[in-house]
């Protein structure tokens, strides 16, 4: 990968938390200031149990607790849908599920001719100095056509999710595969939260 060691990482993924940081602006005749390095981390169905929420007295999250503390946390966020599609579309475009007309699981944002062409957040960074990378579930499944992946991120981490038991822990009314509880796979290096993890950190320490 031919870059500069001092060219600017955004690196979006998929795990536990929320955070971003703007890099600052340089007109065409001031010298050019190096932004700072992006990690933004999104997650499905986190509510606010975590421990620097303080919301749930069960909840054990010493390292997102450190990250936190770290950081900035935000306390009074909310999600702009109930589901993972309009709502990450919603993190992606900066646009309500009112304004695109994505509720549901589909469609992509791609799929809408008003956002064909719109610039989503790793494009904006993308076309203002950044190296851009992604791992884990950014984008809704099956939004980005492969051959379209390289407009949106320069580099897109292998995605493998985590495969299911071979028996279902928990038979529900409407018994569909997706919807169950237990504890797999027993081995945390194997589930895809562990995975997008390792690509994170090998994204960062090659970028």
């Amino acid at each position: 990968m031919n870059r500069s060691i001092r060219d600017p990482i955004v690196l979006i993924c998929v795990v536990l938390a929320a955070a971003v940081m703007a890099g600052p602006a340089f007109g065409a005749d001031e010298p050019r200031k190096v932004p700072p390095n992006v990690l933004f981390i999104a997650v499905d169905d986190l509510n606010d149990w975590v421990g620097c929420l303080s919301s749930h007295p069960q909840i054990k999250s010493p390292n997102i607790d450190q990250l936190a503390a770290s950081g900035t946390l935000f306390t009074n966020a909310h999600t702009a849908a109930p589901l993972c599609n309009p709502s990450r579309s919603a993190i992606l475009t900066g646009l309500r599920p009112s304004t695109t007309g994505i509720y549901t699981l589909m469609p992509g944002i791609r799929q809408v001719g008003s956002l064909k062409d719109w610039v989503t957040l790793p494009q904006h960074f993308g076309r203002n100095g950044y190296f851009t990378a992604t791992a884990g579930k950014i984008f809704p499944d099956g939004s980005i056509a492969p051959k379209d992946r390289l407009k949106e991120f320069e580099v897109w981490s292998p995605k493998d999710g985590t495969k299911r038991p071979p028996q279902k822990f928990v038979h529900t009314p409407d018994d569909i595969p997706g919807m169950d509880w237990g504890v797999w796979p027993p081995d945390d290096h194997d589930t895809a939260d562990w995975k997008i993890a390792d690509a994170t950190i090998e994204n960062l320490k090659t970028a």
